[in-house]
């Protein structure tokens, strides 16, 4: 019996978690072609550009139910999308046009692997996702999903190593063209692999390595807090990026020291040096809030200082800033005490989450 055949006849399920991150330091320079030009500018060759980050517990799920009808029907895929974050369903039978308008994610993801879906003869895609990260947090919550969602695709139609780099790749494609612009690795990386992790960035494409950190131990030492806004991460990159283009020399100047401060925090990290951590991450907010006019507000420069007076050591915006989470770092419960009142004096929102060991994890079932 041929694969087809087989599939033809059967409902498959698939069910599939991932994590969202915090960034630490490197964020923007997982961005093509930003670590290619900085690498070439300022003589970075010797050291691969690099991300790193921490997965954290607040997971996105996708559900996928696939079922086959034999192979007699029009050579179509009905889908059906929800979100169990917004109370709306929807269903059809084209991708093209205005089809699952309030789906974007959903809908690129099915088009990529519609193809071949068609030929292992299922006929009909239920999909329904799930993410825990407020939208607009910056923790790279819409990369969760998507890796969610295509990590159970490639583990139903058993096409590729579960998780890899290529998938990171695949997410990233599809999120440039859902931004219609700009889109990095980092926050797909964090969520197909977790733990405490560096993304380097090479001509030959991103590769990542797990740092030996205590991520629970660092976590111990984080306090979130979102501000309420919701952040565009396109619109600041973009800026960035246009100054880099256009060879603004203070621009380069700034992300070259927050690529050094990229490869400097690792060592803190694994030995477990937690304020050095925090002074590193201070001094990478430092040159990242004055790269563009929107990375930083009002209401996150009030939660800052505000945590600040508290006794926190440090802290920065996570992402492209502009709203979203602020990630600050405190010495012991004493003082994260004082700054969690702090930044909800201040009209912040507590945000908590736990250190994550694993990336993408799916199970599957078949009726």
């Amino acid at each position: 019996m041929n694969s087809a055949t087989h599939l033809s006849r059967s409902k498959l399920t698939c069910i599939a978690t991932t994590p969202t991150r915090v960034d630490l330091a490197g964020g923007t320079l997982d961005i093509s072609p930003l670590a290619a030009i900085l690498q070439e500018k300022h003589d970075l060759w010797n050291k691969p550009v690099q991300t790193v980050n921490v997965a954290i517990d607040l997971r996105a799920t996708a559900r996928i139910d696939l079922t086959g009808t034999g192979g007699n029907e029009p050579d179509d895929l009905h889908w059906t999308f929800e979100d169990l974050t917004q109370p709306s369903r929807e269903s059809g039978t084209t991708l093209t046009g205005e089809a699952a308008t309030n789906y974007p994610l959903h809908r690129a993801v099915v088009r990529y692997a519609r193809a071949r879906l068609l030929e292992a003869g299922f006929r009909s895609i239920t999909l329904s996702t799930n993410a825990q990260a407020p939208k607009g947090s910056g923790l790279g919550g819409s990369s969760s999903v998507v890796i969610a969602i295509l990590g159970a695709i490639e583990t139903l139609l058993k096409t590729q190593n579960i998780p890899s780099p290529a998938l990171c790749e695949v997410a990233k494609n599809l999120e440039a063209g859902l931004l219609g612009g700009l889109a990095g690795n980092q926050d797909h990386f964090g969520a197909a692999f977790g733990g405490v992790q560096a993304v380097q960035h090479c001509a030959d494409g991103s590769t990542t390595r797990r740092l030996a950190c205590n991520g629970t131990a660092l976590l111990s030492h984080i306090v979130l807090a979102h501000s309420g806004q919701q952040h565009f991460s396109a619109f600041n990159n973009w800026l960035i990026l246009e100054r880099v283009l256009t060879g603004h020399k203070p621009t380069l100047g700034k992300l070259a020291s927050i690529a050094r401060i990229a490869h400097e925090i690792v060592d803190p990290l694994e030995k477990g040096d937690f304020e050095g951590v925090a002074k590193l991450v201070s001094q990478e907010w430092e040159y990242r809030r004055v790269l563009a006019e929107g990375v930083t507000t009002p209401v996150l420069d009030a939660l800052h200082a505000a945590s600040l007076r508290a006794g926190a050591w440090g802290g920065k915006v996570c992402g492209a800033g502009g709203g979203g989470v602020l990630v600050m770092f405190v010495s012991d419960p004493a003082v994260r005490k004082r700054v969690e009142q702090a930044i909800v004096d201040t009209g912040g929102v507590l945000l908590p989450a736990r250190y994550s060991d694993t990336g993408l994890v799916v199970s599957t079932g078949e009726l």
